[in-house]
């Protein structure tokens, strides 16, 4: 038998590069080129300005992380109120969308220039409509009848988008995308275990947050968010994409987790009662179970009809829950509740048909730029008069026995109050923005591999958006800032990962 050291030696005299860079690197004789030195800590070698890139990238998933994390910043005694809650949400997604902008545009300005993928065209076709939208939002503030006051009100949808465009410009690589996506599910996992906990009579927040008009939710979850259409316009939409994760991840114990996830998440949802929540997850569903279906050739055809038995069994299940539960308590108000979504008698039927009809009133009014952003409550009686002079009658006896008064700050219908107050020029830049991603998810099913991670987590983020879209028929999530960060995250993650076929980075970190 031959030694070792002899089958070395061999080899080395067979490759006489191996033999001589081992031998350099024995004696520390490793040629260095002088026209670059490379130096640790020195901004201008190459080491030192990919350290400077990925260092900048690292606190722009940081800043990412903090926005995914908004729910929890409700925990404090010293926000009371709904109005101080929210306005004190605003200021930190505000701030938290410049920072993660400066970030963005920051690591695009270290970073070396080398040879980069042609982006997709729809992809492309998302920035210059993301740029009309916030053109938009600046021109009908600049030129409503309170200039000032519409365009503070404007600013923190203006950050999202110009957030949004920023992330598009300059994506996040995919894995971590993933791994922010799965931060704000556990956020929202958080937030539903302590909803479930409060509806089971145990609250463990009662002495950190003093809620407002806890006592008209009877419903018993309420949870951080003051009111459970909150509550439920947010969680719903996680709970569909913590149930499209489990589609996306490999393994057993990271599938279990987001179906527990999903769970509870999606509980809460319900019980909040929040019928345009209850919607928009029914519809978000739909969404991930047809995609998934269409997307994995694998599953074989009894699977794929297993399937849509399982869903259309839960169904049956729930609707018999509903139909033959208990009259009385907090379960017969949430029947209730849900059972008005039919009902055209209902009293908040009839308040958003007179919010409709207002708004449409507005469009009418200034039909090429709007009322102004944040106009809607300013213009709301002016316009209902000018209503109710062509048409005099039952809409007064509405709004005066119903409203009692009241200013109606928001349509309850986002995509119309963003026609009101932007105008048609506003309101097609938003569809043009809904339309391409759209294209751009339906594309990305239809001609990637459909199975990798990168293609079902944007069928899972996709699936989250398309129930917050839904949902903005009957409420206002897209101005609310917990919703709304959720939104145009899942909207630029979602248009991202369907870009993409592997798993790399535009900026590289």
């Amino acid at each position: 038998m031959q030694s070792d050291k002899t089958v070395t030696d061999r080899r080395l005299d067979c490759n006489p590069c191996l033999f001589q860079w081992q031998r350099d690197r024995r004696h520390r004789r490793i040629p260095t080129p002088r026209s670059a030195p490379l130096k640790r800590g020195n901004a201008e070698s190459p080491v030192g300005a990919v350290s400077v890139v990925r260092a900048v990238v690292r606190a722009r998933d940081l800043v990412a992380g903090m926005l995914c994390l908004a729910p929890p910043l409700f925990l404090s005694n010293r926000l009371p109120t709904l109005h101080t809650v929210t306005d004190s949400k605003w200021l930190v997604v505000v701030f938290l969308s410049a920072v993660e902008i400066a970030l963005i545009a920051a690591a695009a300005a270290l970073q070396e220039k080398r040879e980069r993928r042609a982006r997709p065209t729809l992809i492309r076709a998302l920035l210059p409509a993301a740029v009309a939208l916030a053109v938009a939002h600046v021109l009908s503030a600049l030129l409503c009848r309170e200039p000032g006051f519409s365009f503070r009100a404007a600013i923190p949808s203006l950050s999202l988008i110009a957030l949004f465009a920023a992330m598009v410009w300059r994506p996040a690589s995919p894995d971590a995308i993933r791994k922010l996506a799965a931060l704000m599910i556990a956020t929202g996992a958080a937030v539903g275990a302590v909803a479930i906990l409060q509806h089971l009579g145990f609250d463990p927040l009662a002495r950190l947050v003093r809620y407002r008009e806890a006592e008209r939710y009877r419903t018993g979850v309420f949870v951080t968010l003051a009111n459970p259409e909150y509550l439920g316009g947010y969680l719903a939409p996680l709970a569909v994409a913590a149930a499209g994760v489990a589609m996306a991840v490999a393994g057993r114990r990271a599938k279990v987790a987001a179906l527990i996830a999903a769970a509870v998440m999606g509980v809460p949802a319900i019980l909040s009662g929040s019928r345009g929540a209850f919607l928009g997850m029914i519809v978000g569903a739909v969404v991930l179970v047809g995609g998934g279906l269409t997307a994995i050739p694998r599953i074989s055809r009894r699977a794929r009809i297993g399937g849509v038995v399982a869903a259309g069994v839960t169904l049956v299940i729930l609707v018999a829950v509903f139909a033959e539960g208990p009259r009385t308590g907090p379960m017969g108000l949430l029947r209730a509740r849900l059972a008005d979504v039919a009902n055209p008698h209902s009293e908040s039927l009839r308040v958003r048909i007179v919010f409709n009809l207002v708004g449409l009133e507005m469009v009418a009014s200034r039909p090429v730029l709007g009322v102004g952003p944040g106009m809607f409550g300013v213009e709301f009686y002016p316009s209902f008069l000018r209503l109710e002079q062509r048409n005099p009658g039952a809409a007064m006896d509405v709004v005066a026995r119903d409203l009692n008064g009241a200013v109606a700050e928001h349509a309850h219908n986002d995509w119309l109050e963003i026609w009101a107050e932007t105008g048609t020029l506003g309101f097609a830049a938003w569809l043009v923005v809904v339309v391409t991603w759209i294209s751009l998810v339906i594309r990305s099913l239809a001609h990637r591999t459909p199975e990798t991670a990168n293609s079902l987590f944007a069928l899972a983020l996709a699936s989250a958006v398309a129930a917050l879209l839904v949902n903005a028929f009957f409420n206002f999530p897209l101005h609310e800032p917990v919703r709304t960060t959720v939104f145009w995250l899942a909207l630029a993650w979602s248009a991202i990962l369907s870009s993409h076929s592997r798993s790399e980075s535009l900026i590289g970190a």
